[in-house]
C-alpha cells in the first residue's frame, strides 16, 4: 500500500516530520519512506478581464 501525503510546513522541518510519520506508521507494519519531494510555490498575480 502507498499512501501520499501533503505537508504544509517549511522545508527545513522535512527530516522531522518523515521520522514521525514513518514511527506512527510502524503500527500497522513495515515502513519504509520512498521520497521526499518540494515543490516549490509560485505566487501568481490574478489579473481581472476588463481592468485598465
Amino acid at each position: 500500500m502507498i499512501i501520499v501525503l501533503q505537508v504544509n510546513a517549511p522545508p527545513f522541518m522535512a527530516q522531522g516530520i518523515k521520522e514521525s510519520l514513518a514511527m506512527y506508521m510502524e503500527r500497522f507494519g513495515d515502513t519504509k519512506v520512498l521520497e521526499v519531494r518540494f515543490e516549490e510555490r509560485t505566487n501568481e498575480q490574478m489579473k481581472i478581464e476588463g481592468a485598465k
